[in-house]
């Protein structure tokens, strides 16, 4: 799921495209370009921003206000196919610029194109996705299909330390020796277990036949990495 950020300067005209987004499955929160710093804290929670039908000077101050404190994408959906203006915006840190009519689907896709890149440039400053897993190691949060779920410090610990080695194979005596930072005892092998029992029921859809957290019978776990997130 994606956060869009949505502002408009009329919000007659830009409940076409707010029903594109959210029939396309994302969550879509509305503000008004004369509003910009009221909506501060949401635009922060927000994948990325898509700017409808504003002046070409209030778009360029709007796009160099958001830079001040952001660097998460920028659309601006514009009638105006005027190259100076495009030129103007990008210098003032536009990522795209598309100009009406267009298809939903071009607009769905290039937003897409946006979130996803960034994602991947950001992922090595604490970002992990697979499939809908989210997994923000810098604020500790796990996110499933855009829901928070929440997980209890070992219980992240545990899922980050997987996921941080997709597809190899980890013993219990590792995980729990890297995990609990502990001496391993005799409950060291349900320990681990009961853990995984615990995060499975939180994240798969189907714990039974898991799709994050695989079971190699004799030795661990695994992390199964969804490729096409690479």
């Amino acid at each position: 799921m994606y956060h869009v950020f949505l502002m408009y300067k009329k919000p007659e005209k830009s409940n076409r495209i707010c029903g594109y987004l959210r029939l396309s499955g994302c969550k879509v929160l509305e503000g008004e370009l004369c509003k910009a710093a009221e909506c501060e804290e949401m635009i922060q929670e927000s994948d990325l921003v898509l700017i409808h039908h504003g002046q070409a000077e209030e778009c360029i101050e709007i796009c160099e206000y958001l830079r001040m404190f952001t660097q998460i994408p920028i659309i601006v959906l514009s009638e105006r196919d005027d190259e100076w203006e495009k030129i103007r915006l990008f210098q003032a840190g536009l990522d795209d610029y598309i100009v009406e009519p267009f298809s939903q689907g071009e607009l769905i896709a290039r937003i897409q194109a946006h979130v996803n890149r960034y994602r991947r440039l950001t992922r090595p400053f604490g970002y992990i996705e697979n499939k809908s897993l989210v997994i923000e190691s810098l604020d500790r949060r796990v996110l499933l299909s855009g829901v928070e779920i929440f997980m209890t410090v070992k219980e992240f610990d545990l899922l980050l330390y997987l996921a941080r080695r997709p597809n190899q194979v980890i013993t219990k005596e590792e995980i729990y020796t890297e995990v609990w930072k502990d001496e391993m005892g005799e409950g060291y092998y349900n320990a681990v277990a009961a853990y995984i029992n615990r995060i499975r029921k939180k994240i798969e859809a189907d714990p039974g036949n898991p799709q994050y957290i695989e079971t190699v019978w004799g030795i661990g776990y695994r992390f199964r990495r969804n490729e096409e997130n690479e």
